[in-house]
């Protein structure tokens, strides 16, 4: 059966108070200037218990209630970006709720094979169907009354750890709880912007076309067997170090990349790439509700041959040591912002000048607050991601449990195949025996 939603009504919500005249204009930090030009998007689904009064209507007078009360208080998304790299334009003008009707159960929906592209259903617009609208919500509701809310933030103004919370505050107002902590928008003063002009921010934006994206799961045995598997000096690396490792030797192992030597003209760029939060790496720290784009990426040029157990270790200190020079002098030279434009200016025309389907970016949102947008009728049952359109993208996730990760795989067609048919990639991973939260 064939899952469909169909839209059913849309509308426009707003602020539940005017932005000040003082707060109307948003600049935009020098790392949102450089962030790409996509929707962070994700889609929460609920599976209220019998005995809980969960009345639809009741539910969309909830959500669109305290969506304006958290667009108050996170006032720049209820605006309208301008000039794409400059401000947002904080005119209250709302965002886009729409309200659509699944034709099956949640139950069906979550017992099938679920690919990331079947999300999109579930979200107002496409990842990469970019506009000035900041935000969007979409609030889908199943055949047996379980619901699903997907939203999409625009990475313009937004990191991961910022999109999630949002939607933790969101839900706190709803259930009652106004006593969240306010955002901190800081990033501009933190980051001043630049004149990024050679830089296009839609650098590793594909076609949709030409990529697939697929979900995989590790289980908590599984990860710690990788752990061990890659420890360095005696001591377990971590979940995500360990399965970082794993995911790029098993990819290089399952396409039979060769390593080319400095001097040869047709070397490809073999690099892994590792998304880096900045707030805990600031002197003082900064508050994980300061929000904006605050990370930063390291690149790391790993040995290809995944064959020898010290290569395979040597990645796991090769990431260590790049991610640990973010530091709070990095990010001195980061704020000072010339450095750093000429360096992802030079990385962005290699790029565009020479065959790179060997790099892999990762980004982990593993320890964010995934599941903790509970609106009154519980914690999600499983939160999806629909696909970024990036190539050779991995995403990792924690599973509901928090003891397994998920992670969402974007690779073109035919290294996707080779790397499916991986025995050593299979014999870990365990999507089949994975069950969904109730």
């Amino acid at each position: 059966m064939k899952v469909e939603v169909e839209i059913v009504s849309k509308e426009i919500l707003k602020p539940f108070s005017p932005t000040p005249q003082h707060l109307r204009s948003y600049q935009l930090s020098f790392l949102d200037q450089i962030s790409p030009t996509v929707y962070n998007p994700c889609v929460m689904f609920y599976n209220p218990e019998k005995d809980t009064d969960f009345n639809v209507f009741e539910i969309s007078n909830k959500l669109k209630k305290s969506m304006s009360h958290v667009l108050t208080l996170f006032y720049p998304l209820a605006g309208r970006l301008k000039e794409n790299t400059a401000f947002i334009d904080c005119n209250d003008e709302g965002i886009p709720y729409s309200e659509a009707r699944v034709n099956c159960q949640l139950s069906h929906f979550l017992k099938n094979p679920i690919l990331p592209k079947e999300l999109n259903k579930f979200i107002p617009f496409e990842s990469d169907d970019m506009s000035d609208l900041v935000v969007g919500v979409q609030l889908n509701i199943f055949e047996c009354g379980a619901i699903a809310i997907g939203s999409c933030i625009s990475h313009k103004i937004a990191d991961g750890l910022s999109s999630f919370m949002f939607l933790k505050s969101w839900a706190a107002i709803a259930r009652g709880d106004h006593m969240q902590a306010r955002p901190q928008f800081e990033a501009a003063k933190l980051f001043p912007p630049r004149n990024i002009s050679g830089f296009s921010p839609r650098v590793g934006i594909t076609n949709k076309n030409s990529i697939i994206s697929k979900r995989f799961v590790f289980s908590a045995s599984a990860i710690e067997a990788l752990r061990q598997k890659y420890a360095v000096d005696n001591k377990g690396s971590s979940r995500v170090e360990a399965l970082s490792a794993f995911i790029w030797n098993r990819l290089g192992a399952a396409t039979q990349l060769e390593s080319k030597t400095a001097d040869n003209d047709n070397q490809r760029l073999h690099t892994m790439v590792h998304a880096v939060n900045l707030r805990t790496r600031i002197e003082p720290p900064l508050s994980e509700h300061s929000f904006g784009n605050l990370f930063r990426i390291v690149m790391i040029v790993p040995s290809i041959d995944g064959s020898h157990s010290e290569e395979k270790r040597g990645i796991v200190q090769q990431m260590r040591e790049h991610i640990s020079r973010i530091d709070d002098k990095y990010v001195k030279k980061l704020q000072e912002g010339t450095e750093h434009l000429d360096f992802i200016r030079k990385r962005a025309k290699e790029f565009s000048t020479r065959e790179t389907s060997t790099f892999l970016s990762f980004s982990s949102w593993c320890k964010f607050p995934l599941y903790e947008s509970d609106f009154g009728w519980g914690k999600p049952v499983w939160v999806g991601l629909p696909p970024l359109t990036f190539k050779n993208l991995v995403v990792l996730m924690d599973t509901r449990s928090g003891n397994g990760i998920e992670v969402y795989i974007n690779l073109d067609e035919n290294d996707m195949a080779k790397l499916e048919t991986d025995d050593e990639f299979l014999a870990f991973e365990s999507s089949t025996e994975f069950e969904f939260g109730g």
